[in-house]
């Protein structure tokens, strides 16, 4: 009897795990529209980012800040915070320019990757998140520039 009951139990919680919790949560898609060189010293760089914000869900966003972190090849490479605020309307893009800052030991490790990316090309990933009070609106975009290697 005991075994049935504990058995009964274990197949309601399993059930309970894997029923669907309601709409995933909102969220945008974000990626780098343009990236420049804002200064460039010894121990640190700036890069001025103009990032696209679209907004993929059936209502407004508005948000009052970002943080954000840019990898290259793997590699952390800057990292980057905003406290500008960001209107999103329903199913349509923003554009928001931000620094992100680098420091010599990220520079440094790309460098020695060069090798590599001119074989495979240059991978990168924005990853971060949108604030709007104690909402998150977070997003992830990975992309490639392919190396042009002449035949």
């Amino acid at each position: 009897m005991r075994t049935k009951l504990s058995v009964a139990i274990l197949l309601s919680m399993l059930l309970c795990a894997c029923a669907p919790k309601g709409p995933p949560p909102p969220h945008l898609n974000v990626s780098i529209a343009d990236m420049h060189v804002k200064s460039m010293g010894m121990m640190e760089q700036i890069f001025a980012l103009q990032l696209r914000v679209q907004n993929p869900n059936n209502f407004d966003i508005d948000t009052d800040g970002l943080s954000f972190d840019i990898e290259t090849n793997g590699q952390t490479f800057a990292h980057g915070v905003s406290n500008q605020p960001v209107s999103v309307p329903r199913l349509s893009e923003a554009m928001v320019t931000v620094n992100a800052v680098s420091d010599l030991s990220s520079i440094l490790s790309q460098i020695k990757g060069v090798p590599r990316m001119a074989m495979s090309g240059f991978k990168y990933r924005l990853v971060g998140r949108f604030f709007s009070g104690q909402e998150r609106y977070p997003f992830d975009f990975s992309g490639k520039i392919a190396a042009d290697l002449p035949e």
